[in-house]
C-alpha cells in the first residue's frame, strides 16, 4: 500500500455522533458510518463516551490493546487481579491479550485505541455481582 490517506475531523465528528465508537483503519467485518482505511494489520479507532458509560466485560484471545485518553477520564478493572485503574486525560496503557477486564467511563471521555493483530476477537465474560455493581457506579 502506497500513498497517503485522510479521514477528516468533522468526517470523525460526525460519525460520533450517533454512536460511541468508530474504527479509522482495520479489516472491518461489521458495518459503520465512517468510512475507514484498510489495513489487515492493524485496527485503530475511537470511543466518544457522551455519557457514563460501562463498557461490556470481556477478554481477547489474540489481540493486545493500547490506548490514550485524549480527554476525560476512565476507571479499567482487571479481573484477574481486581486491581481497578484510574486514568485520566493525557494517559496510555495496554491491555494484554488474554487479559480479562471490566471498563467504564465518565461523561465526555475521548480514547484513541489501536489493536493488533487487527481481528475481532473479543470474548465477553460473565463477571460477579460486585463487579456489576462496581461498573454500574458512577464515581
Amino acid at each position: 500500500m502506497s500513498g497517503i490517506k485522510k479521514i477528516t475531523s468533522k468526517e470523525i465528528s460526525e460519525s460520533l455522533e450517533g454512536t460511541n465508537r468508530q474504527y479509522l483503519v482495520g479489516n472491518l467485518k461489521k458495518p459503520q458510518l465512517l468510512k475507514h482505511i484498510f489495513d489487515e494489520n492493524i485496527e485503530v479507532g475511537i470511543s466518544h463516551y457522551k455519557t457514563f458509560t460501562a463498557d461490556e466485560p470481556h477478554f481477547h484471545s489474540t489481540v493486545t490493546e493500547y490506548q490514550y485518553v485524549i480527554n476525560g477520564s476512565s476507571k479499567i478493572k482487571n479481573l484477574l487481579t481486581n486491581e481497578i485503574i484510574d486514568l485520566e486525560a493525557g494517559d496510555f496503557y495496554i491491555v494484554n491479550t488474554k487479559t480479562p477486564y471490566a471498563q467504564k467511563s465518565m461523561p465526555d471521555t475521548k480514547i484513541l485505541f489501536f489493536k493488533h493483530p487487527g481481528i475481532n476477537d473479543k470474548v465477553p465474560i460473565e463477571v460477579d455481582q460486585h463487579t456489576i455493581n462496581w461498573l454500574n457506579a458512577v464515581e
